[in-house]
């Protein structure tokens, strides 16, 4: 704030700003931060990703640590991360931040490091549930080390905080649940017309229009969904599906996973897309068919344009969920549940109409940027005091 003090000094450490969950969070967090009086830098190992514009736009200063994880010669990248290391270091010793707040495994482990070493207030941050621990233990020490090195940890959801406590044998009493906020802006004044949407997509309105935002990575559950909506669209012409993300090396089995079921005229593979909130507007009912989440940007985004949803039973879903109308909980990596809770949701469709503004009101009164920011304020306040 221009000829005041600052509330206070904070530096957050990331690996990028490409778009994801966690970097999508931190944005909306340091832009508001910054809004409010604080003074906010992000260091990043790798200067890449296009919410570095957006964020410097807004007055934030973004630090590269000079690490380039395209180097294919593993020496070069094992001494980037290094060199990224010391120069975060020496960052915290030169700027003494009031509070270092971490994000993802990685920079956990190195922003928490850095803090020790510079003697600043550490905060660390799970945003998701431990399993990648289950695919490189040695990902489970690294975990544990960046939690000693804290004086918070925070987690997205209370699923994520009882799997950190119990996995990492963690204090739980030292883990502050804060819930990821959106940005409603964009869902309360979407641009253009449904029904346009609708044709666009070769849609009329007898089809039934089901969507799944979530990027073509194999624990996100497209098998299953293919799977499950094969076996819904074999006694019901009218549902369309529509699968929103870039595909991270899968697409092509998901493409012949739906050819060899008879839904490959069924099934749209619309790529990654910037006008999501304008095609959730289209739709008339959301999935998630994950075997893993710590807390889902992409379900709070189809209950914020008013959607019922269906979604596996696994981290932070069900307290999504919570009391939210014509809403259903399935079994994870089981393509019959997925089925029955589909067809289940699908003939609620007539009379759903009255629970869309329940569902908007709910998840904008839980999960606004407003509230995600001001328990961030407070934890900030009472560490820097």
């Amino acid at each position: 704030m221009p000829g005041n003090q600052a509330k206070g000094k904070i530096l957050i450490v990331l690996g990028t700003l490409v778009v994801g969950g966690t970097e999508s969070q931190v944005a909306l967090l340091a832009e508001e931060l910054t809004k409010r009086g604080w003074s906010v830098e992000i260091y990043l190992l790798e200067k890449a990703g296009s919410l570095v514009g957006r964020l410097e736009a807004a007055g934030v200063p973004v630090v590269d640590g000079g690490h380039r994880s395209a180097d294919r010669r593993i020496a070069r990248r094992w001494s980037g991360l290094i060199a990224s290391e010391a120069r975060l270091v020496w960052r915290v010793v030169r700027s003494r931040p009031d509070v270092v707040h971490c994000f993802l495994p990685l920079t956990n482990f190195m922003g928490a490091l850095a803090g020790r070493l510079g003697f600043v207030t550490v905060v660390t941050s799970r945003r998701a549930l431990g399993n990648h621990q289950d695919r490189r233990p040695a990902w489970k020490w690294i975990d544990r080390v960046a939690n000693g090195f804290s004086d918070v940890v925070t987690a997205n959801s209370r699923a994520v905080a009882e799997d950190t406590a119990i996995r990492d044998g963690y204090d739980a009493s030292k883990i502050v649940v804060i819930p990821n906020g959106l940005d409603f802006s964009k869902y309360d004044n979407v641009c253009g017309d449904r029904n346009e949407t609708r044709g666009a997509l070769g849609l009329s309105s007898e089809h039934v229009a089901i969507v799944m935002v979530a990027n073509l990575i194999p624990y996100k559950g497209h098998r299953d969904l293919i799977a499950a909506f094969a076996r819904v669209a074999g006694s019901d012409p009218r549902p369309r599906l529509f699968l929103i993300g870039a595909d991270r090396g899968i697409g092509w089995e998901l493409l012949g996973a739906a050819g060899r079921l008879g839904v490959a005229d069924r099934v749209q593979f619309l790529g990654p897309r910037d006008d999501v909130a304008s095609l959730l507007a289209a739709m008339d009912l959301g999935v998630m068919s994950s075997h893993e989440e710590g807390f889902s940007n992409a379900l709070l985004e189809k209950l914020a344009a008013g959607l019922p949803v269906v979604a596996t039973d696994v981290g932070g879903n069900p307290e999504a969920l919570e009391n939210m109308p014509n809403c259903v909980l399935v079994k994870p990596r089981n393509a019959e549940d997925l089925a029955r809770g589909l067809a289940l949701a699908i003939g609620w469709l007539g009379t759903d109409e009255p629970n869309r503004a329940i569902r908007r009101r709910l998840i904008r009164e839980r999960y606004a940027v407003g509230a995600m920011v001001d328990a961030y304020e407070r934890l900030y306040t009472r560490l820097s005091a």
